[in-house]
């Protein structure tokens, strides 16, 4: 784990109350909230400070945001935060290949909750144009994260863990292309809904400076678990790869 990652995982962990951490092998602190309140607050109290320290220390602040439903409520609450949004830039880890106005696309998600209310400038917000061919709009997103990556590494990446140990859309086993140099690469599952996907790499998701992982349910926890006493590396389990993620588990 990184010192800086480890120095803030802890500030944040001391700031927390009535809440039990577990220590994990590689990521830390695991915060296990009571109930959806308290899930939805301790993830938004972390954005929140990530955010205004990411302000603080450079002037802006680059936000790459999971899609699902875990965090719905969490973006929701975040976006009625009252803070200098229009430093605030924004990309998606990963999108299914489907039309932006479906009720069931990452873009959709966030227009209905965080970006409802946060007055992010539209130049700032990076979606996949989906309405191009499946090619075209990976090469075009991969050249758009690249050019806002130049910026600087993510200050913040959100994610979460499918049943299958994937994150983002990398699904195991994972291709060398998950670890090359693109910054989005095509992916498929038959697994889940929607077989085309586009994702994030994982030098993307690495080089954040700050990581949430947002679990809940048992089934999610007990693949994390198994994670957690597998030796496989991450290939299987391409979340062993972000170190010193925080991690909030419901």
């Amino acid at each position: 784990m990184d010192p800086e990652q480890s120095r803030r995982c802890a500030l944040w962990s001391d700031k927390i109350t009535n809440a039990q951490v577990y220590p994990a092998n590689f990521m830390s602190p695991i915060i296990s909230t009571k109930n959806d309140a308290d899930f939805v607050a301790r993830g938004v109290g972390f954005l929140e400070k990530a955010i205004r320290e990411a302000l603080s220390e450079h002037g802006c602040c680059i936000i790459g945001l999971s899609g699902g439903s875990t965090p719905k409520p969490i973006y929701e609450a975040l976006g009625k935060e009252k803070m200098d949004w229009s430093k605030i830039w924004i990309f998606l880890v990963d999108y299914r290949y489907i039309r932006a106005d479906d009720p069931n696309s990452n873009q959709f998600l966030l227009l209905s909750t965080q970006l409802k209310n946060a007055a992010i400038p539209e130049s700032q917000i990076f979606f996949p144009d989906t309405s191009l061919p499946l090619q075209e709009c990976i090469n075009l997103y991969d050249r758009h994260l690249k050019d806002l990556l130049k910026k600087g590494a993510p200050d913040i990446v959100t994610l979460g863990m499918g049943d299958d140990g994937h994150i983002a859309s990398l699904f195991p086993p994972l291709t060398d292309a998950a670890f090359g140099q693109a910054a989005a690469i095509h992916t498929t599952t038959d697994t889940f809904d929607v077989r085309d996907r586009i994702s994030v790499t994982l030098p993307v998701l690495k080089k954040a400076r700050q990581s949430i992982f947002f679990l809940k349910g048992e089934r999610k926890k007990a693949v994390w678990d198994e994670m957690m006493a597998s030796n496989d590396d991450e290939k299987r389990w391409p979340a062993k790869k972000i170190d010193g993620a925080c991690v909030v588990v419901q």
